[in-house]
């Protein structure tokens, strides 16, 4: 039995809500969309298939993923790019960001939806701001 009887209501949330449109496919630029989910996204072949998604970035380090090839033969075509570090609020990511970003970004350019997933989505109810120049 899952129980959530110690989980704040947005972590609940977002642990059962598989994605997160982020940021809209534009015809008019020929970009994809970036989605941002939870382990269970990549558990569903046909949400995948149904958003088109065609890459994912994945971060947690856990052998035991549905490998793309797992999906493959459900005829889902995924490419994807791992960062193998723990999913938890300590996680250091700043040394990975750049080529991330950079590899995120040259999908959406060509056109194809990137799903970015861990574990379990959180999205902070006061999202930290940019700081002044």
């Amino acid at each position: 039995m899952i129980r959530f009887d110690n989980l704040p209501p947005e972590v609940m949330q977002a642990m059962c809500t598989p994605m997160h449109l982020i940021l809209p496919a534009s015809p008019q630029q020929h970009t994809g969309a970036l989605y941002l989910g939870s382990f269970s996204a990549i558990l569903d072949p046909s949400l995948l298939s149904s958003h088109h998604i065609q890459a994912l970035v994945q971060v947690l380090d856990a052998p035991w993923l549905p490998s793309v090839e797992a999906h493959a033969a459900q005829g889902n075509k995924l490419e994807c790019y791992r960062l193998d570090i723990l999913d938890s609020t300590t996680a250091d990511l700043r040394p990975h960001l750049e080529t991330t970003v950079r590899w995120i970004d040259d999908r959406l350019r060509r056109g194809i939806n990137v799903l970015v997933h861990c574990q379990q989505v959180r999205f902070s109810s006061n999202p930290p701001r940019a700081r002044p120049t």
